[in-house]
């Protein structure tokens, strides 16, 4: 883009200031665009993509906050460009208006009416009346060819786009700022254990893990965790936690994400009278000796049963029967299925002689979702924000009306102009049109 510089013989074409080009192709909504549509691919790609992936690869990459970088600073950008001729539009319309631009307008209208300085009413103070009847501010205008009754409504509409575009960027800046500060983990244990919360810096200590059953034994029951978190060595947080009942502290939420039953195993050998005992988890392995054979453990019954084809099935929470399922690897082979029932021991024979197994217990595990973002104020209030922009947008429709006397056509001629509603307009002409028809009768 160039300027012409005025009162010179010949016009010369001087650039425009490098700077003021940056800030226009920053600020442009070609960019805006692009960068949206950049912004929806990589979304939609993340959708499609298992979370904890995208959480590293995508979500707190340099180049994905730098996309939200860019596209914050252009609804910044274009958001002040619009502020200034947006207020003039809103707040400071002109007020008087020539009989010849009304007749022009959008919607318009003209009454014969003959001006009696004896009649009651003239015929501005009818097209007063009508815009009043109608829900407009009104007010009367003196200008250099007379009186002009302007009336309007809906005039704070015109800042809808401003509002939606402000809510834009605080939900992009929440978002950075909970992508540069905020982080997602997974963690948990059972009565008496703790875990470490690296990215957080701090230690969860559970104290005990409560299972509450259901009345309906198929329903998942509900799970209480009372733990204490702490950070060298001094408590910051200590509290309950369940579904629905989070742990809140310093802007980081530990939300209880599910339960798992751990089977107690104890494997003995029966020459040596050698024990060992531990809980373990779906997929551990419980070796049986030396030479690398093992258990796996596959899955935990609560309420052990088998399907009429042979398949192990689980009947529903209440743990009536509990059993372990496991597959028995031996030489590297699968060898056998292994069902554990509580303190019924399964011996296996081994080369170092006989092995029992055996379920002695089971244990509680709650496993919880850590997740610290310090951006999701910003994205709540950037939400709100966003609903009343779009409200500002698509149900306060600015409208205005002007109305003057044509002496020497002895007319009244009444005009409006809308903001991207022309279809309210006419309909709200077509009031006031019946307002003055019915005012004429009267």
């Amino acid at each position: 883009m160039a300027k012409e510089t005025p009162g010179t013989p010949e016009q010369q074409q001087t650039p425009d200031n490098p700077v003021r080009q940056i800030v226009d192709f920053l600020g442009s909504m070609q960019l805006g665009i692009i960068l949206l549509l950049i912004l929806a691919v990589v979304s939609i790609y993340a959708t499609l993509t298992p979370y904890e992936t995208v959480i590293d690869n995508v979500y707190h990459t340099w180049w994905f906050l730098g996309i939200m970088g860019f596209a914050s600073l252009n609804l910044l950008l274009c958001t002040v460009e619009r502020i200034g001729p947006l207020k003039r539009q809103a707040l400071n319309p002109n007020r008087v208006m020539k009989a010849d631009t009304i007749r022009k307008m959008q919607v318009s209208r003209a009454f014969n009416m003959k001006h009696d300085e004896n009649a009651e009413y003239d015929p501005l103070d009818i097209a007063a009346s009508a815009f009043n009847a109608n829900g407009l501010k009104v007010s009367v205008e003196e200008g250099p060819e007379g009186t002009t009754i302007f009336g309007e409504r809906g005039k704070y509409g015109y800042f809808g786009s401003i509002v939606t575009h402000l809510s834009l960027l605080l939900i992009l800046l929440g978002a950075m700022y909970g992508g540069l500060t905020g982080f997602e983990a997974r963690n948990g244990g059972w009565a008496g254990g703790n875990f470490f919360v690296q990215e957080g810096n701090f230690r969860v200590d559970i104290h005990d893990v409560t299972m509450v059953q259901e009345d309906d034994p198929t329903v998942r029951p509900r799970v209480y965790t009372d733990m204490t978190v702490s950070r060298g060595g001094s408590p910051i947080y200590e509290g309950t936690v369940a579904i629905n009942e989070p742990a809140r502290f310093e802007g980081t939420t530990i939300y209880h994400s599910t339960f798992m039953y751990l089977p107690i195993i104890s494997v003995r050998n029966l020459e040596t009278g050698e024990e060992q005992s531990d809980l373990y988890f779906e997929g551990d392995r419980v070796a049986i000796d030396d030479q690398g054979n093992y258990i796996q453990i596959m899955q935990f019954f609560p309420n052990f049963s088998m399907r009429p084809d042979g398949t192990p099935v689980n009947v529903n929470y209440d743990p009536q029967r509990p059993v372990t399922a496991g597959i028995l690897v031996e030489n590297g082979q699968r060898s056998g299925s292994v069902f554990m029932q509580i303190n019924e021991p399964e011996i296996i024979e081994t080369a170092a002689g006989e092995i029992e197994v055996m379920m002695t217990d089971f244990d509680v595990a709650a496993v919880f979702s850590i997740a610290k973002n310090l951006g999701r104020p910003w994205l709540f209030i950037g939400s709100v924000l966003m609903v009343v922009g779009l409200y500002m947008s698509f149900f306060l429709f600015p409208r205005r009306f002007y109305a003057v006397y044509d002496e020497k056509k002895s007319q009244l001629l009444i005009g409006g102009r809308g903001y991207r509603n022309r279809l309210g307009i006419e309909q709200v002409m077509e009031r006031i049109e019946t307002e003055i028809q019915d005012r004429e009768e009267e």
